[in-house]
């Protein structure tokens, strides 16, 4: 499904691309009337040379646009990395919103665990190397309650709600909550 974005990318490739291949058509100009001065270039072969140069520009659109990446990773797959667990394969998208702020941003990403999953889900918290049995998250994190694992500090832990992950490496902070009554899970990473 085309969105708005979509629209707009589109828009400012086919004026790359445009600007791009007048730009090479203008450097191809004087090259062009030498070949036709001195016979090397009939206007059959002239045509052809034009007609293949649009083809190639708009396959080159084509492609640009089919292969593009937007220059960020899944945010599933970024909180799988992030938080050492691996999500069930029953779960719906609720939000996937990424907010650019200049320099900082935000990833907001709220999934629907379904109910059979739930119980999947609460292991692989458990088996994360960030899972911590004897903290319990009441809103303040202390020192001890944080698990160092290849120099890196976060943590999983229960909470009134479910469970808890809290993790930052330099300005960027990542937490993650599950309500293990509705298994609304939220994600939620912000660079300051």
């Amino acid at each position: 499904m085309i969105d708005a974005f979509d629209i707009i990318l589109i828009i400012l490739l086919v004026a790359a691309i445009g600007l791009f291949g007048g730009l090479i058509y203008i450097i191809y100009l004087p090259f062009r009337r030498r070949l036709i001065k001195s016979g090397k270039l009939t206007d059959k072969l002239n045509r052809k040379i034009n007609r293949s140069f649009i083809i190639f520009l708009c396959a080159l659109g084509i492609i640009i646009f089919y292969f593009r990446d937007y220059g960020r990773t899944p945010s599933k797959n970024r909180l799988e990395k992030i938080s050492n667990i691996n999500l069930p394969n029953d779960f719906k998208v609720l939000k996937d919103e990424y907010q650019d702020m200049m320099q900082d941003y935000c990833i907001l990403y709220d999934i629907q665990i379904g109910k059979n999953s739930g119980a999947e889900l609460t292991r692989n918290i458990k088996k994360s190397k960030f899972y911590n049995p004897n903290s319990i998250n009441n809103g303040v994190w202390i020192k001890k309650d944080l698990m160092v694992v290849d120099s890196v500090k976060a943590v999983w832990a229960k909470s009134t709600k479910g469970y808890y992950f809290n993790r930052q490496d330099g300005l960027t902070n990542y937490k993650i909550e599950l309500d293990t009554v509705t298994y609304i899970l939220k994600y939620t990473e912000c660079s300051d």
